[in-house]
């Protein structure tokens, strides 16, 4: 139960990281984002030892990306609909089910 909410917790702060540098110096600040991406969630299964887990972080992270590219109460929006924001999304998501599928 501790490893499910650390992963859980592990892959929504990755998206978060992504959310805040994917803005930042466009291309730079969606690569810097994708790799942290990458290798938090490979993290959570070399240090678990269960793909299961990734699986978890994984959710975790798209579920996040994908509230942020909704607009909000205000309506302000965290992921724009510009080149930026959906390559953070169609990328991000493949990124995410690479490090998935990586050896653990």
């Amino acid at each position: 139960m501790k490893a499910a909410l650390i992963s859980l917790l592990a892959g929504a702060v990755a998206a978060v990281t992504s959310i805040l540098l994917h803005q930042t110096l466009p291309p730079v600040g969606v690569i810097a984002g994708l790799i942290f991406t990458y290798i938090t969630i490979w993290l959570v299964g070399r240090h678990f030892a269960s793909r299961r887990l990734k699986w978890l972080a994984g959710a975790a992270w798209i579920v996040v990306i994908f509230r942020g590219a909704l607009f909000g109460s205000g309506d302000e929006l965290l992921v724009q609909a510009d080149g930026v924001g959906s390559s953070l999304l169609l990328i991000g998501t493949l990124v995410v089910l690479a490090a998935i599928a990586a050896r653990i």
